[in-house]
């Protein structure tokens, strides 16, 4: 049975007294990097077994800029330092952020357009790892129900992988919409970010994305975290008809 608490981050009592008898702590808040410091402290001084960090996205760890992101990365080592089991997951993008319709990252199928970061030379499109929220939930589920001493720190999973200019031809299949795919260069975009110093999380995506630091299909736990359940995980397919 589910129960709902409201807490105040800044008073370390409420989140002890929210927290007493939990052996998993799973931080789902958005960008809040001192609420994050706050659960995972609250998470050690209760005894928590497991702790889950606020991740669900691309692998921040693997970026070869610097980004607003990587302030993700000290939530982790904190509760690690406190001695608690803290597996980071990374899923690339979440499918229902992007498909069909996520601007921000280049991608807006209903109005037909996709704008996307490729490098020059000749060189592949690089794929991108997308992840529905259903998927992730469920290996948030599949973490959590095991032991934490047989978990590994990090985890990358991926519900399907292709490139921007696939998923546009995926779309045309199944609405047999034309859409039009431009593309914008690596190297001219990434100067652009990194000068601005912009704090527009949408941007280093798309940077990660352009330099092929979001393709987690060929290496990922899919199998082993859906081993022996019912779960079939979700295509970009399903997710552009509506299934």
């Amino acid at each position: 049975m589910a129960a709902y608490l409201g807490v105040d981050y800044e008073d370390p009592e409420v989140l002890d007294d929210a927290l007493e008898n939990v052996d998993v702590v799973i931080n789902l808040l958005g960008m809040y990097p001192r609420s994050w410091i706050s659960l995972g402290d609250a998470a050690y001084r209760c005894g928590a077994k497991l702790y889950i960090p606020s991740e669900f996205g691309p692998d921040h760890r693997m970026f070869t800029f610097p980004s607003p992101l990587s302030v993700k990365q000290e939530q982790s080592q904190r509760s690690r330092e406190d001695g608690i089991k803290t597996v980071q997951i990374f899923c690339g993008m979440l499918m229902d952020y992007v498909i069909p319709s996520g601007s921000w990252f280049g991608v807006d199928l209903p109005n037909r357009h996709i704008d996307a970061v490729v490098p020059g030379g000749g060189r592949a499109e690089p794929k991108i790892s997308f992840t529905s929220i259903g998927d992730v939930a469920m290996a948030i589920a599949s973490v959590a129900r095991r032991r934490p001493s047989t978990l590994p720190d990090v985890i990358h999973i991926a519900g399907d992988t292709c490139t921007l200019r696939q998923l546009g031809e995926h779309w045309q299949t199944i609405t047999r919409s034309r859409v039009h795919i431009a593309t914008t260069d690596l190297a001219s975009f990434r100067q652009g970010v990194l000068e601005r110093g912009s704090s527009n999380l949408a941007l280093y995506y798309r940077l990660a994305a352009g330099e092929g630091l979001l393709n987690y299909g060929s290496s990922n736990a899919n199998s082993w975290l859906s081993t022996g359940v019912q779960w079939q995980w979700k295509s970009i397919q399903q997710q552009i008809a509506g299934n």
